[in-house]
């Protein structure tokens, strides 16, 4: 007698093999899945610290010789003010605060000189560049050197140079 289909069991054997492999393949999908979540949100990270770093180093290398005044709020915080040629919104030449309130690192970038406290009726726009562990700042006649940390491990510190400065 010739055959000619699959028998009840060869069916049951061969779905029950084609589930297992889809389990796996299931289970590797979903491991690739928060993989990539992951990697994106440290990618995100990096792409945030490189901003801040960019926009901290144009403003301070490209301010005015004797624009820069820093308060010391505490031990961890200072307040810069400064005047810079580094445009991030449509001020030309615009007074630039950095300041840290609640643990984030705020920049104001105003038309007008900027003094603490601020008025009510500020005409500034406000960048909030993220949490902050530590943000210092020294100042020579040719130099600042910025003390930051940004996610509580590691401390970066740039030496900045006025271009400005001879």
């Amino acid at each position: 007698m010739r055959r000619h289909g699959f028998t009840l069991i060869e069916m049951m054997i061969a779905i029950t093999l084609f589930s297992v492999v889809m389990i796996f393949l299931y289970q590797a999908m979903a491991t690739l899945d928060k993989s990539n979540q992951f990697y994106s949100d440290k990618l995100q990270n990096i792409s945030t610290e490189q901003s801040l770093f960019k926009t901290l180093y144009l403003d301070l290398s490209l301010s005015e010789p004797n624009s820069g005044e820093i308060n010391n709020i505490n031990k961890n915080e200072d307040m810069v003010f400064l005047q810079t040629s580094h445009v991030v919104h449509t001020h030309v030449m615009p007074y630039v605060v950095y300041f840290v309130k609640d643990h984030h690192l705020y920049r104001v970038e105003s038309a007008t000189k900027l003094s603490y406290p601020f008025e009510s009726n500020i005409n500034a726009l406000i960048d909030d560049f993220g949490e902050v562990k530590k943000f210092r700042l020294y100042k020579n006649s040719t130099h600042f050197l910025l003390h930051l940390n940004i996610d509580g491990k590691e401390d970066n510190l740039l030496k900045i140079r006025h271009l400005s400065a001879q």
